[in-house]
């Protein structure tokens, strides 16, 4: 993991102030607020990380983020983070961070733990989506954080996923977007399914320019209220072998 996010979220053993709301530390960096039970002596290697993020969705997606505030709440460990989503978001109850889309703001909640930097990248490219277009399909939702979740030098050839879905596919295994397409609820997302969302969204950023196109344009008609065509109807029309040209691209 990055090193340089635990190293900016140590907590020190000092006694320190709590804010009237009961956090430790809050501060704002362009959209992001973060709310701490434990000082942030220093953010700028979260900021900035998390920045980075911001800039790389944008450039990736060609989308663009509104100025409405992401909130990311972080806790000292795993005891405190899970006390207060048992109070406040009981649904994500058992998660090891979450996001949660609100009407007002996108909330993000995580806790200390060697993982901490991908958690927060993955919820937090949740939280990028959803304020910069109206809704994302699950899967797309899903397959997006996990290719984003990983430092951008390992976005392309770094994920455990292709070496597990090339695994998967030399055993018979098949990839059928229409499937996850139906998927409607989260608890319909299971590790197989994670891992073919994120052979999807491999395939329609660094496969044939075809299916980038599609990708484009699905990604274009979101914000104007119009349906868009589901993506694997798209694909199968723009490249009639798409069932063959994945598994070549994953192998």
């Amino acid at each position: 993991m990055c090193c340089a996010i635990l190293t900016a979220l140590v907590c020190a053993s000092l006694p320190v102030a709590v804010s009237a709301a009961g956090w430790v530390d809050e501060q704002q960096h362009g959209i992001f607020v973060f709310r701490s039970d434990f000082p942030l002596r220093d953010a700028t290697e979260v900021v900035a990380d998390l920045g980075e993020l911001q800039k790389d969705i944008e450039a990736t997606l060609d989308i663009r983020c509104q100025s409405k505030p992401i909130e990311i709440y972080l806790f000292r460990n795993r005891w405190a983070y899970t006390s207060y989503v048992r109070k406040h978001v009981p649904d994500g109850d058992g998660r090891q961070a979450l996001f949660v889309a609100g009407n007002d703001v996108g909330r993000v909640y995580a806790y200390r733990r060697p993982e901490l930097d991908t958690d927060l990248r993955h919820e937090t490219t949740h939280a990028l989506l959803h304020n910069a277009l109206p809704y994302v399909p699950l899967w797309l939702d899903e397959g997006l954080a996990e290719y984003f979740e990983n430092p951008a030098v390992l976005r392309v050839d770094g994920n455990a996923h292709a070496r597990n879905l090339a695994l998967a596919l030399r055993l018979g295994g098949k990839m059928n977007l229409a499937e996850l397409e139906a998927k409607r609820k989260l608890t319909e997302m299971g590790g197989p399914e994670y891992r073919e969302a994120w052979g999807w969204v491999h395939f329609l950023l660094h496969g044939p320019p075809e299916a980038r196109a599609v990708l484009d344009e699905f990604l274009t008609t979101i914000p104007t209220g119009r349906e868009p065509t589901p993506l694997s109807i798209s694909l199968r029309r723009r490249i009639p072998d798409v069932d063959r040209r994945i598994v070549e691209h994953l192998r």
